[in-house]
């Protein structure tokens, strides 16, 4: 979930909080900050229970109802988010992250205009809030707006180094640029701070596969596979009909064996 909550190890907090609600079943704040904590850790139906004993409890609570939002459009229930996140804002219209909470249910509707609009109102409302760049920036990517996207990635970062995901998006953008050898040092970030990131494989592969360094592509593609069975179909797959497609279009003719992991099963 996208937060301006304290980082901390997400069973940590959890059980922190597990302490502060055996002492006080009423604290409203505990119910919600244990559920950004269950949201993390992808488990939603338990943050979205938190966050509903937070809204009982506390009447008005925009903040537990901008987080119910999120858990709502994690599970792909959008009418909910949408719904949660405007009564966010309508309780307190200066919350950045209800902002940032329905711009990404907007973008996921495929209404960009409005998504930019809230993740440029929760900017200003909270200049340092790294997340609202970076999902910025991708609407600026997906508009092919290469330029803007590594504006907000870049400062998404300056913000957050910890997090990971810009910089792996920004490695997208330097390779649409066919900047390979700069998308190497960024997907090299992601993989040095969360090895178990499939993609950050899959896209360093492919950089290393434009670049014609075809051992280093056969490592990093294999790996990906072994993270990840169906990589190569739900992300080669999407972009390219098939092998001989991604040779006529990038002018590259491709070894056996590359050919041969870039080819589904």
């Amino acid at each position: 979930m996208q937060t301006q909550a304290e980082q901390t190890p997400y069973d940590i907090t959890i059980e922190r909080f597990n302490k502060a609600i055996e002492r006080r079943p009423t604290f409203a704040q505990g119910y919600n900050y244990r559920g950004i904590a269950y949201g993390n850790k992808d488990e939603i139906d338990r943050a979205i229970e938190d966050f509903n004993t937070a809204i009982r409890l506390k009447e008005n609570y925009a903040e537990a109802y901008s987080n119910r939002g999120a858990a709502y459009r994690m599970k792909g229930d959008y009418d909910r988010a949408f719904e949660d996140c405007n009564t966010a804002i309508r309780l307190d219209p200066n919350l950045p992250e209800a902002y940032n909470n329905r711009g990404i249910v907007y973008k996921l509707k495929g209404e960009i205009i409005p998504a930019i609009k809230d993740y440029n109102k929760a900017i200003e409302l909270d200049p340092s809030f790294a997340y609202a760049y970076y999902n910025r920036g991708i609407v600026h990517y997906e508009k092919q707006e290469y330029d803007s996207a590594i504006k907000d990635y870049n400062k998404a970062i300056e913000l957050r180094p910890d997090l990971v995901h810009p910089y792996n998006n920004r490695g997208n953008v330097y390779s649409r640029k066919g900047e390979y050898e700069r998308a190497i040092i960024d997907y090299n970030m992601v993989i040095e701070r969360k090895p178990e990131l499939t993609e950050a494989y899959y896209n360093r592969g492919m950089a290393f596969v434009h670049l014609q360094n075809w051992e280093k592509a056969k490592i990093d593609l294999t790996n990906a596979i072994e993270l990840q069975e169906n990589i190569i179909i739900d992300n080669f797959g999407k972009d390219y009909e098939n092998v001989e497609v991604f040779e006529q279009t990038h002018n590259i003719k491709l070894p056996k064996n590359i050919a041969a992991i870039l080819t589904p099963p």
